[in-house]
């Protein structure tokens, strides 16, 4: 029996799971990297890390939990001894080998999101009395079809228990999130279906937005932890702004914390202590764990710096350089979202990356004549290419151009190439020597080089939009589909309301047509 190491968090909450004696075959099997091992271990759903292992395998439990406290936030471990399935050696390898996923650790402050909205809204439990009298409307609709008409005092408290869900989730929800909690209730209790709606939901539609709009003015007049709505009230506002529909400072890719409030008894100077102090601990050496844990406790002053001062790049890496680190960048993005960042990315590309790559070179016209200069899929092409193939196949379906982000250069061109990128604004750069192997790759923001040294074209796509959203960044208005299919299928962020293109790529893929 394989033995299972626990690693909790400070709550109790298991959060790195994973079975000893079968990762460390997987181990033997990669382990050609330069004498470098590579551990992977399996997380929640969605979410695996890769640890390097200079110093070979560890000989014992205690060395591998003490790697893994090295590498992830400090956390509290128990040993048991389970049953675990053990994954098959091409799932394994190919998880292990692709360099693209982190940890996940939700953020510790009471003010973050932890959700997404779900893709199926539930209906929370009401109050008792409001509860019993909908077990006897449904029984009695039921029966008869009778609809239930529910006193003043039932209706408070639905539609106050459902405001409370909803902001759970969002803040400011979209016509559609309204019609989707509407029609939930009406699938949940029948007994409120409504004659005379289309969808026999309507009426609850309209009564929730009201009671949605109220709910908010609640939270702004009553809680002191609302940044999100107070930020958008003309007394916030600078003079240049001050009317109620300008510059609205909300949520536009499913931000689920697009601004959230400091921490609880922390003020803006004490934050900016907080930000000195991380730039003293950037500069030391071996101290991956303070920088981690300084820049999740100032994630929300520095999102309200981004978000209302709009801060230029420049200043961004002077002030907050530790953001620009791989690692942060995937952190800040599930702190934003609440989503992992290059776990996710890679699981949804790689579950439609044969399909996404045959559907687009079918294509007649000048996407096909496009597709044609790309490499040919073979049954032994890696991975990495065929991601790298798949995500230019992507641009062109969109009618856009692979060259309006991926630069490609040989080695020879360099001084060449350095002097193209710094008028780029967005742009990922591929270094190749002539035999066509990869030298390097990075990213280049506003002119200047931001990161270098991914593994891959898709690593590097997937942390330019962790960039882009932890920067509060448009998208280049060039790449602008391709970055929407990113987000809302990839990512699964707001996948409602796609571009016509991207609806109709993804009914291809998905059989939804």
């Amino acid at each position: 029996t394989p033995l299972t190491v626990r690693i909790l968090d400070s709550s109790g909450g298991n959060i790195y799971i994973f079975s000893l004696n079968p990762l460390i075959a997987a181990v033997t099997r990669i382990s050609k990297h330069g004498g470098v091992k590579r551990l992977p271990v399996i997380l929640e759903e969605d979410s695996r890390i890769k640890l390097e292992l200079p110093n070979g395998i560890p000989s014992s439990v205690d060395e591998v939990i003490q790697e893994i406290k090295n590498f992830c936030e400090p956390v509290e471990y128990s040993v048991d001894n389970a049953n675990f399935q053990r994954q098959d050696d091409s799932s394994m390898s190919s998880s292990a080998c692709s360099g693209d996923t982190l940890p996940v650790s939700s953020p510790s402050s009471d003010t973050y999101r932890k959700e997404q909205w779900p893709k199926v809204f539930l209906i929370p439990t009401f109050s008792h009395s409001t509860e019993t009298q909908l077990r006897d409307g449904n029984a009695e609709y039921q029966r008869s079809q009778v609809r239930l008409t529910p006193s003043s005092k039932m209706l408070s408290n639905i539609l106050e228990t459902l405001a409370d869900k909803v902001y759970s989730y969002k803040s400011y929800p979209s016509d559609a999130d309204f019609s989707e909690v509407a029609e939930a209730l009406t699938q949940t209790h029948p007994c409120l279906k409504e004659p005379g709606s289309f969808n026999h939901s309507y009426g609850w539609k309209q009564r929730l937005k009201t009671k949605m709009y109220n709910y908010h003015t609640y939270l702004k007049s009553h809680i002191s932890s609302s940044d999100e709505l107070t930020v958008n009230t003309v007394k916030r506002k600078l003079p240049t702004d001050a009317h109620p529909a300008k510059n609205i400072k909300k949520p536009r890719r499913a931000e689920s914390n697009h601004y959230p409030s400091l921490p609880l008894n922390e003020t803006p100077e004490s934050m900016e202590q907080e930000r000195v102090a991380l730039l003293s601990e950037v500069k030391k050496r071996n101290n991956v764990q303070t920088i981690r844990q300084k820049m999740a406790q100032t994630f929300s002053f520095r999102r309200q710096e981004i978000v209302d001062n709009k801060t230029s790049l420049h200043k961004m890496i002077e002030r907050w350089p530790a953001l620009f680190e791989v690692h942060e960048v995937n952190k800040e993005f599930l702190r934003v979202t609440t989503i992992p960042l290059e776990a996710r990315f890679m699981l949804k590309l790689d579950e439609k990356c044969s399909e996404l790559i045959q559907v687009v070179r079918k294509k007649g016209g000048a996407i096909r004549e496009k597709t044609k200069l790309l490499p040919i899929v073979e049954t032994d092409t890696d991975t990495t290419t065929k991601r790298e193939i798949a995500l230019k196949c992507l641009i062109l379906n969109m009618g856009e151009s692979v060259e309006d982000l991926i630069k490609e250069f040989l080695v020879s061109e360099k001084e060449e190439a350095g002097q193209i990128l710094q008028q780029e604004t967005i742009a990922i750069f591929v270094i190749r020597d002539a035999q066509a192997t990869t030298k390097d790759i990075g990213i280049i923001l506003e002119g200047q080089e931001v990161v270098n040294k991914l593994a891959s074209v898709a690593n590097a796509v997937a942390i330019l939009l962790g960039f882009l959203y932890a920067l509060n960044l448009e998208y280049p208005k060039t790449l602008k589909l391709t970055f929407e299919y990113i987000q809302k299928v990839f990512m699964e962020l707001d996948p409602k309301g796609m571009a016509t293109k991207v609806k109709k790529l993804y009914d291809q893929l998905y059989n939804r047509a």
